[in-house]
Order: structure tokens, then sequence, then C-alpha cells
């Protein structure tokens, strides 16, 4: 029989185990740049999100992905670079795709 080695982690040259995809993932979602949405996902915190385009939004994330893919709901779009010239407009759901997102922002709770 060939050497059964335990699924959850591999053994490396160094005598190391190895974690799994799925155990990096939960820690890099949990610890690194995404920490911002997964936290606010959890806590039904609102986020800035800035776009290209001159474009914002404030909404609550329902998911994303390591593309910064988003599902959105309760947004509202500002458009427009003055204040005079700014449009708004409100959406009940929506799909971002993580080409437009320059950088997200999560708000401060109301109770903070």
């Amino acid at each position: 029989m060939p050497n059964e080695q335990s699924n959850k982690y591999r053994r490396v040259e160094s005598g190391k185990a190895k974690p799994t995809t799925k155990e990096l993932l939960e820690t890099s979602v949990s610890q690194g740049p995404f920490s911002v949405l997964e936290s606010s996902m959890k806590d039904g915190i609102q986020v800035f999100i800035q776009c290209r385009f001159n474009k914002s939004l404030l909404a609550n994330v329902l998911a994303f992905d390591k593309h910064f893919n988003m599902v959105l709901q309760n947004v509202v779009e500002l458009s427009g670079n003055d204040k005079a010239e700014q449009k708004e407009r409100t959406i009940r759901n929506l799909f971002l795709r993580g080409e437009s997102v320059i950088f997200v922002v999560k708000l401060k709770n109301e109770t903070e």
C-alpha cells in the first residue's frame, strides 16, 4: 500500500504539516484584506465602496469572492464629482464586479 497520509495535512520535507487550502482560505479571509468585508457581512454593518468612473456605493455585503466580486443589498449609489452635481439612486440588490472596486471602507456602527 502507498503511504497513507491524512487528507487534512500533508507532510513536507521539513517535517512540518502543511495546512489545507480550506484552512488557508479561512485564515486569509479573517485576517487579510478581506477581513473588512467578512466582519461587515457578519455584523451587518454598511460599507463604503469607491468604484471607477466617480461612482460610490453605500451598501450591506451579502457575499464576496477572492476577486472582490460582491453581492450587495440596500445599495445607495452616489455619482458625480461636486456636491451640486451629485446624483443619488437606491438599488435593492446589486452584483458588483470586482474589477471596478478601488477601495472598501467599513462604516462605524451606530452603537460605537
